[in-house]
Order: C-alpha cells, then sequence, then structure tokens
C-alpha cells in the first residue's frame, strides 16, 4: 500500500511541475476511467479468487482457480472496453469534454482492461500469501509510471503513464507460465460458480466508485476549473494516505477476525479493538496533516496548491467520517449481508457526486467539501444502521 502510494504522489509531483494542478486532474480523470473497466472485474472476482486460493492449498487448484478468474475477469471487462473506446469515438466531445482525445481515452479503456491481468494475479498471490511478489509487483508498476511521467514529452505523459500501467501485464504472464490445467471439468464448473457469486458486488463498487469520481471532477470543473479540480484531487491523494492504510488494517488483519467471532459474545469487542487500532489513529494523522498542510501541499505538489483552512478541514472531517465507515462494512462482509453493502455503496461516493451535480448557485471548495462530508455523515449511519439491524 506505501509502496502504491509513494508512486501516486510521485506522479502527481511529476505532473504539477510539468503542467500544474490541471495535469493532475487530467491524470486523475484518465486513472479513474481505467479503474472503472479494471474495477468491474478486480473489486469482485479479484477479491472472490483471494478467498477461494487462501482455501486450498492445491496447487493445481490454485492456478486453475487464476486461470477460471482471468476468464471470467475480462470477459466481464471487455464489454465495458468496448463501449467506452466506442463511445469515445462516437461522441468525441459528450466523453471527452473537450479535454482529451478519442484516441487516448481509447488507450486508457484498452489499459484498463489490460490491467485486469496483473490486478487478478495480485489477487491469487495474496491467496497464496506471496507478499515478496505482491511487493515486487508494486514496486514495479510504480517505477514505470513514474519513469513515464518524467521521461516522456509534455504533449503525450499522459498517454505514456496509461501504457506504463499495462506493461506488468506481460511480466507476470512470463513469470507465471501456463501449464496445464488439472483440474477437472466438474471442478472447473464449481471454481466458475464459486467465482461468479463475486459478481454483483464487485459491478456495484467496480463501477459506482470511479464513476462517481469522473463525474464529480467533471462538475467541479465545470463550475469552477480544471484548476479547482486539481486541487480536490490532491486532497484526495493526501488523505488516502491515511485512509488506504486504516482501510488495509482492517481488511488484512481484523476482516479473518470478525468473520471467525461472528455470531459470538467476541464480535463487539473485535469490533472496539479494531476501532482503538485504526479509527482513532487515523483521527489523529488527519489532525496532524491539517497543521503541517501548508508545507505539506506545497512538497507534494507546489506553493499553488492552497486552500483555506476551512475547505480542508472540511473535506479531512469527512475523510475521517469515511475511514470510520468502513468499520461496520466490514463487519457486514463479516455478516455476509451483501445487500446492505451494495445498498450502502449508493451513499458513499455516489452520493457525494449527485450532491455536486444537484448543487444549484455557486460552488465553491468550500461548499464542495462540506458536501463531502454530508455524503459520508450518511454513509457512516447507514452502514451502523445495517450492522445494529443484522446484529
Amino acid at each position: 500500500m506505501l509502496v502504491g502510494l509513494a508512486g501516486r504522489s510521485a506522479v502527481d509531483k511529476a505532473l504539477t511541475l510539468r503542467g500544474g494542478p490541471e495535469f493532475v486532474a487530467y491524470w486523475a480523470q484518465l486513472g479513474s476511467l481505467i479503474e472503472l473497466i479494471a474495477g468491474v472485474a478486480l473489486a469482485g472476482v479479484g477479491t472472490g479468487v483471494s478467498v477461494l486460493v487462501a482455501q486450498t492449498a492445491r496447487p493445481d487448484r490454485q492456478r486453475a482457480l487464476l486461470r477460471e478468474a482471468l476468464k471470467l475477469g475480462l470477459l466481464v471487462s471487455a464489454p465495458v472496453t468496448f463501449a467506452t473506446v466506442s463511445m469515445s469515438f462516437l461522441f468525441p466531445r459528450a466523453v471527452a469534454g473537450g479535454v482529451f482525445s478519442p484516441s487516448l481515452l481509447g488507450l486508457a479503456a484498452a489499459v484498463g482492461c489490460v490491467a485486469v491481468i496483473p490486478g487478478m494475479v495480485n489477487g491469487y498471490w495474496l491467496g497464496q500469501q506471496r507478499r515478496d511478489l505482491m511487493l515486487a509487483l508494486a514496486a514495479a508498476s510504480a517505477a514505470l509510471q513514474v519513469a513515464a511521467a518524467v521521461g516522456a514529452s509534455r504533449d503525450h505523459v499522459l498517454a505514456a503513464i496509461a501504457a506504463a500501467q499495462a506493461l506488468p501485464a506481460l511480466a507476470v504472464i512470463l513469470a507465471l507460465g501456463w501449464a496445464p490445467q488439472a483440474a477437472g471439468p466438474t471442478e472447473g464448473e464449481h471454481d466458475r460458480k464459486l467465482l461468479r457469486r463475486y459478481l454483483p458486488p464487485g459491478l456495484a463498487i467496480g463501477v459506482l466508485t470511479p464513476l462517481s469520481m469522473v463525474v464529480a471532477r467533471a462538475v467541479v470543473s465545470s463550475e469552477m476549473s480544471w484548476h479547482d479540480a486539481g486541487l480536490l484531487q490532491s486532497l484526495w491523494r493526501v488523505s488516502d494516505w491515511v485512509g488506504s492504510l486504516s482501510g488495509g488494517v482492517m481488511a488484512v488483519h481484523f476482516l479473518p477476525r470478525l468473520s471467525a467471532a461472528h455470531r459470538t459474545p467476541r464480535f463487539g469487542k473485535e469490533l472496539e479493538r479494531a476501532a482503538l487500532v485504526t479509527v482513532l489513529p487515523a483521527a489523529l494523522a488527519l489532525a496532524a496533516l491539517f497543521l503541517m498542510q501548508r508545507p505539506l501541499f506545497a512538497t507534494l505538489y507546489d506553493a499553488s496548491f492552497r486552500m483555506s483552512d476551512a475547505t480542508v478541514a472540511l473535506f479531512f472531517a469527512g475523510s475521517f467520517l469515511r475511514i470510520a465507515s468502513w468499520l461496520p462494512l466490514y463487519a457486514l462482509y463479516a455478516m455476509r449481508r451483501t445487500g446492505a453493502i451494495m445498498m450502502g455503496e449508493l451513499l458513499s461516493l455516489p452520493l457525494f457526486a449527485a450532491l455536486l451535480a444537484a448543487f444549484r448557485g455557486a460552488l465553491t471548495l468550500e461548499l464542495a467539501s462540506a458536501l463531502w462530508l454530508a455524503a459520508y455523515c450518511a454513509y457512516g449511519l447507514f452502514n451502523l444502521w445495517a450492522v445494529r439491524r443484522a446484529a
């Protein structure tokens, strides 16, 4: 997680030096498009392959699960890729918003489909607990993107970073090789059925999250400017240093413990312990970032990334509620309440994007941060209600 965050921050820094906040916002839009296409597979099937690989000790069965996951993931993401490429050429102004060329959008869509391969392999390695290989893949991916951001010409830097995201796919295929499949037809069909169960939540989360980010930046750029969209992106990126680490601890350490404690008296105690280990430190970390905001944003970006104290405070408060709301979210995962999880997703980033789009009046970064806070108030309250209802 730290390697990925450091790589993304380095790319943002390089883009800031070459094109200011606008370039940061442009790449964030393309990155969200890549995440949307890859996410329809990775947010669901990618998680599923980790779980299923971890539950079998047979290497041949693990490899068969990876193959099925890759087939299913590419099958799901390919139509989204085709639709995006088609729309970008048929309706270039509507899709590109006058900023991106249809060919650049088409490249980003194709990269999103290819990104399913290293993403699925990363899930496979997670199931095997091969953290060494996961770290190597993350480091190589980050290094390639940073090199593209620094070395490509200014006119082609966005395309170069996008292309760099596709290169790890080749590497993981060469590293794994393709041994003959050992699983029988009956076992293979069983694996497909197990993996298909992860499709609905994956489609909901994988589509709604990046699409909402795209809409939110588009509204801000339209109502204010791409410069302001870049400032908003920097707030997301900085708060993600805290959110990604907290969410990672919840997922890797506490989700298995919550799952094992479900329907026992230990469940509440595990939730309390998780809150002390993740939510409380997140509050302290975000408070520290707020106090250091001026030198922090100047270092990570440049001196033009300057926002009012109220804007930063409101956004970081919303980010804290976002992190706190993940704890009942993982409790819902442990309870297998997938319906509540899918409903709750509508009250997170999609609600924020809807509030921005529906706002009437002069939009400012301060108001956008207040809407961010309001959206995650609703999301956190819903998740708490859903956990209490399911308990």
